[in-house]
């Protein structure tokens, strides 16, 4: 179940270097994003396929001094089977936010109030 919250933002993070470029800049180790997760995974219960969660973590963004300045929750994007299309009917088509397939798609939950800042720091 899902549902849309004014108090809170997305940001899509997808390419090559996705990993490379969050790992510096978050206080958690993002680099278990890109440990592949075998095809025969779901998270959707089934008699013939096993569970699987969706992987997650909570993270902050420090200052160079070590100060607190953003928390997030960053999220993979979900899989093609676990996605519903547009009519609710079925399964949806691609990857949130999945161009070209190159690299890790990862989403972040953050706090609305700051997210012109939380993207100037990311420019940076």
């Amino acid at each position: 179940m899902a549902s849309h919250l004014k108090t809170r933002s997305v940001v899509r993070f997808s390419g090559p270097d996705t990993l490379k470029f969050l790992q510096g800049l978050i206080t958690n180790d993002v680099r278990r994003f890109g440990d592949s997760v075998g095809d025969e995974k779901s998270s959707l219960v089934t008699p013939n396929v096993p569970a699987s969660s969706v992987r997650s973590l909570y993270a902050a963004m420090l200052n160079p001094q070590g100060r607190f300045l953003y928390d997030l929750f960053l999220y993979e994007a979900p899989r093609v089977e676990e996605r519903i299309d547009p009519s609710g009917s079925g399964p949806g088509s691609g990857r949130v936010g999945d161009d070209d397939g190159d690299g890790v798609v990862l989403l972040a939950d953050v706090d609305s109030s700051v997210l012109d800042e939380l993207m100037d720091t990311f420019k940076k």
